[in-house]
């Protein structure tokens, strides 16, 4: 799987979790219609065939991942899913060393800790973009810091969410998309290791 293309997935995911009124079919189309592997292809169709009228996206979203009425929320930040309160400082502090590493600086007026799922998928696009595209005397810190950011945060930080999003009935879009954030990360450590 080409690098770039898990790149280009990672960013549209970052999208998915962090812009609830995001209009992203368009990207998604072009996407599947770049030749993903089947593990990625399926859930990616489906997110397409499911894609939500601008209206009732922002609703679906906030039902899910910040107030529910009749469920449990599913948390989009790696602080809560791991030590159950935002802002631990054991789950920042080596996120935060893998974004100096990496010389990305989230923008202080954002207003969003640095460890949501979102943040977290645009960092891996960021530097799976400098391995493919940056200079080469940096490609093998780059790979270091993806695969460090997919071992350490991704891959647990993933799994929990994927294992709670079916628990609150998702829309079939927002259940596509933890399924392929959920294959996206093995896709990745494989084409990683192959590099």
């Amino acid at each position: 799987m080409p690098l770039a293309l898990l790149a280009d997935l990672a960013q549209i995911l970052a999208e998915v979790f962090l812009e609830p009124d995001a209009d992203l079919k368009e990207g998604l189309e072009q996407l599947l219609d770049s030749g993903p592997s089947p593990s990625l292809a399926t859930p990616l169709a489906r997110m397409v065939e499911h894609a939500l009228p601008a209206q009732e996206q922002p609703v679906e979203y906030a039902r899910l991942f910040l107030h529910a009425k009749d469920t449990d929320i599913v948390h989009l930040f790696e602080s809560v899913q791991a030590r159950g309160h935002h802002m631990a400082p054991e789950v920042l502090e080596p996120l935060k060393a893998i974004y100096d590493e990496a010389d990305i600086s989230i923008q202080e007026n954002l207003g969003i800790p640095p460890d949501h799922l979102g943040l977290e998928l645009a960092c891996l696009s960021y530097l799976l973009g400098q391995v493919v595209e940056g200079d080469l005397a940096e490609r093998d810190r780059f790979v270091e810091l993806a695969q460090r950011l997919l071992r350490e945060h991704l891959r647990p930080f993933v799994a929990r969410v994927t294992e709670q999003l079916p628990q609150v009935q998702p829309h079939p879009y927002y259940q596509a998309a933890g399924e392929l954030a959920g294959t996206l990360w093995p896709e990745t450590e494989k084409a990683l290791a192959e590099f």
